[in-house]
């Protein structure tokens, strides 16, 4: 039996009765919510894995071609140092030229020379040699040279091959450095047990180098003493493990104290950086005097090419009564006015020269002084974009007409 409620569309309860279509609707609007849901979220998920690709895509195409960069700049560093080889051949065939030597002029390429690099070279070969003054003074200024010298320089170099011999990406700078310019630390190794460091060729030399005002008020702000610190390559460099100083003790004492403990080498230096190991030689010490040493060639400085701190060392050393700052200084000065106009032939013309000077060396000066220089050190550096690589090449043409390479390194 119907209730009355019933009959106008309310349940027995009162309350209103949902149509069956309303709820159909519901369930319909639910479905699409969920459908809407699911939808965004493949579309986040697949704009995440877009994204992410192309990232990934990006940083791969970015790291190939900082490689590639990378490539190109080291065999420009290479072409650098092959292009300063070519000019240490010719360097060499001139010192051999009996002639030339004679003269005074078989060292003497190299020298004149300084660097090489990419801009001088287009400059020189677009304009056959006869460089503009205009181009000349931009290189100066800038170290590049101007568009116009750039494309004529690709033109020129056609006639090398199919391939523009300066048409690449890129530059490279070239530097040369002669090892008999500086004073042989590796020579302490050969001195007797019975001599001190200081009372060596080598160590008067080094005391020479290390001595003047300037050092010694240097030397007390840090409380360093100067034969110590020639002590100290000694003991490196020699066969036995006594302190050369004559302090007694064990060159090994110093070393085994360090938080990495190591032992002295008693042998000779093979590399100018293994001379920051040596106790005393770190840091200031090394930034101060290093550019002054080599570990390379027969002993002998070549005058020709020392610089001024290595000369006073020498004067210093080898002149009686000993030189002052000043007196070292005007004697330089008289031996650059000589060179600007004439040469050294051998170590006996440089000593001749100072007795004519009024100087009195001592007998082993004509023996440490040379003329000639066989062992360089080049340094080449290639750049292509933000990719630098730098090679350092030493190589000795003591005992070969093309050069032996003694070390290589690339950073």
């Amino acid at each position: 039996m119907s209730t009355p409620f019933a009959s106008k569309g309310f349940t027995r309860t009162g309350l209103p009765r949902r149509p069956a279509s309303s709820a159909r609707g519901r369930r319909r609007d639910d479905r699409r919510g969920i459908a809407l849901i699911v939808v965004i979220g493949t579309i986040m998920f697949l704009t995440a894995l877009v994204t992410d690709i192309s990232f990934g895509a990006r940083i791969r195409f970015l790291t190939a071609t900082h490689e590639r960069d990378e490539a190109k700049a080291y065999w420009l560093s290479v072409t650098g140092v092959n292009l300063y080889r070519l000019v240490l051949v010719a360097n060499k065939q001139m010192g051999d030229n009996s002639m030339l030597a004679e003269l005074g002029l078989g060292d003497s390429l190299w020298q004149t020379i300084p660097f090489i690099n990419t801009g001088l070279l287009r400059m020189f070969i677009s304009s056959d040699g006869d460089v503009e003054d205009e181009d000349l003074e931009t290189f100066e200024q800038t170290g590049e040279v101007s568009e116009e010298v750039r494309e004529e320089s690709v033109e020129e170099t056609t006639r090398f091959g199919s391939r523009n011999f300066l048409d690449f990406d890129g530059d490279f700078m070239a530097a040369v450095e002669g090892e008999e310019c500086g004073i042989n630390i590796n020579k302490l190794a050969t001195r007797s047990a019975d001599d001190r460091p200081e009372d060596t060729t080598t160590g008067k030399q080094l005391v020479g180098l290390m001595s003047g005002e300037e050092n010694d008020q240097w030397l007390r702000d840090r409380s360093l003493e100067r034969l110590d610190l020639i002590g100290n390559l000694a003991d490196w460099v020699d066969a036995d493990s006594v302190v050369a100083s004559g302090k007694g003790g064990y060159e090994d004492d110093f070393y085994n104290s360090q938080p990495s403990p190591y032992l002295a080498k008693n042998a000779a230096f093979d590399t100018l950086a293994e001379l920051r190991l040596v106790e005393g030689w770190q840091d200031e010490v090394f930034d101060r005097w290093g550019q002054q040493l080599t570990i390379y060639g027969n002993g002998k400085i070549n005058i020709t090419c020392a610089d001024d701190t290595v000369m006073a060392g020498m004067l210093q050393a080898h002149l009686t009564p000993r030189p002052t700052d000043s007196e070292a200084a005007a004697i330089i000065a008289l031996v650059r006015d000589y060179m600007a106009t004439a040469s050294f032939k051998s170590g006996s013309d440089f000593v001749k020269y100072l007795q004519d000077q009024g100087f009195s060396p001592d007998d082993e000066l004509a023996s440490e002084v040379g003329v000639k220089t066989q062992v360089f050190t080049i340094t080449s550096t290639g750049t292509v974009g933000d990719a630098t690589a730098q090679i350092t090449a030493v190589v000795d043409f003591t005992s070969s007409s093309s050069g032996t390479i003694r070390y290589w390194r690339v950073d």
